[in-house]
This record gives structure tokens, C-alpha cells and sequence, in this order.
């Protein structure tokens, strides 16, 4: 399918001021972060904020000092009349040994205990099998992955051309249902090629359901 900018067919809107805040804490400085501000202006009460990870300290318990410091210094504020939430989007394949992605899920279970909307959204291996699951509904096939240079290598083969942040983020209710058809856990993290961005996608649906059907619908009339 021939995609289009977001641009070209839905025009953005600013959010209320006071829209429901999604605040992303972000491992990677540009993937993940163009992937999020895609959404951005798709509907004027919710306000989608990713935040890119602090001059490339990317780790976990970096991630959660930079949410620590970012609160503290009144950077950045939580509204629990509006149900405002946080998310630290992580991969596994970096941060698996030693207990790096643990203390981050201490600091966000201790979070919740005074405001639930505390989020992990981890990926394994990385933030890429997210993207994966837009167009593709199966599982990567193993020996694929292993011939390719580097996960990232991987995607953008079976994604021709590699995934395009300023489209195919049109595809998260397909990616989403995609995801969480295979998602598996075991010993409380994701296993090889499952990822929790779903629940996160599902949030980011919610509010923006209408205006992605249709570009959908757009685009499909303009590939008739």
C-alpha cells in the first residue's frame, strides 16, 4: 500500500489546555520519538508528549532520574483530575542483565501507590518489533533475524524501505491487535519479539480513533 503523510490527509489541532497529558519517557533520541509525535494534534483532548532520553543516558535507572528531575524541578507536572499518565518505553536487549529494568519497576510500583498512572511499556529485543507488528501479524522468523546485520537491519527488510515515521504510524490499531495477539511473558518480562507498546498504543487509540479511521479511509481511496 502507497502511504501519505498525516498532513496530507487530516489537519492537525491544537490540544485543550486542559487535554489529558501522556508524558513518554524515550530510550532512543529519534525513533521512538518521531513515532510518538506523530500523534500529536490528532485530537484536541489529549496532549502526547515523548521526551527524548538525556544527551544519550538511556539506560533504565537513567530514564528515572531524568523523570525524578523533571517533577522535582517542576519541568514537567502531573494532573490527577485529568488522569495525566507517564511511560517509560524501554528495550530489553541492552538492559537485561543486571537489575538496571528491575529498579526502574521498583521506582514505578512505588509511584503508584500514591497515582496509578505509573507505565513500563518494554519491548524485547527493542522498540523496532513494535514497528514490526504494523505490517506484519506473525511472529519474526528466527534464521531472518539472524542473517540480518542487526535487528534494525531486520525490519527494514520485511518493512520495505524501513518503517516511515511520518505514515505508517497509522497502522498502530492493526500493530496493536497484532502485538497483543502474541504477547507472552515469562519470569515478568516480555519474551523474544513480544512488546508491551500495545497497552500504550491502546491508551493513544482511545482518544484518536476517529481521526485515524479516517486517514485510513483516505488513504485507501487514494490507492483505489
Amino acid at each position: 500500500m502507497k502511504y501519505l503523510t498525516r498532513n496530507k490527509v487530516y489537519q492537525k489541532v491544537e490540544p485543550f489546555k486542559n487535554a489529558k497529558k501522556i508524558y513518554i519517557f524515550c530510550e532512543g533520541e529519534r525513533t521512538e520519538i518521531d513515532y510518538f509525535r506523530f500523534f500529536q494534534g490528532f485530537a484536541s483532548n489529549i496532549d502526547i508528549i515523548p521526551i527524548p532520553s538525556d544527551n544519550g543516558r538511556s539506560d533504565p535507572t537513567k530514564l528515572k532520574e531524568q523523570a525524578e528531575n523533571s517533577f522535582s524541578n517542576n519541568t514537567i507536572s502531573l494532573s490527577k483530575e485529568l488522569l495525566d499518565e507517564v511511560w517509560f518505553v524501554i528495550d530489553t536487549d541492552r538492559w537485561n542483565e543486571g537489575n538496571k529494568i528491575d529498579e526502574l519497576k521498583a521506582f514505578v510500583e512505588e509511584k503508584k501507590r500514591s497515582y496509578e498512572g505509573w507505565y513500563i511499556a518494554q519491548s524485547n529485543p527493542s522498540f523496532e518489533i513494535w514497528l514490526y507488528y504494523h505490517l506484519n501479524s506473525n511472529k519474526p522468523n528466527n534464521k531472518e533475524v539472524a542473517d540480518a546485520a542487526s535487528f534494525k537491519e531486520f525490519i527494514a527488510i520485511k518493512i520495505r524501505g524501513g518503517f516511515d515515521n511520518r505514515s505508517m504510524p497509522l497502522e498502530i490499531q492493526q500493530a496493536t491487535l497484532n502485538a497483543e495477539k502474541i504477547f507472552e511473558t515469562e519470569n515478568g518480562q516480555p519474551t523474544l519479539y513480544s512488546t508491551e507498546v500495545f497497552n500504550l498504543a491502546k491508551r493513544i487509540i482511545n482518544f484518536t480513533k476517529a481521526q485515524l479511521d479516517k486517514c485510513l479511509a483516505n488513504l485507501k481511496e487514494n490507492n483505489s
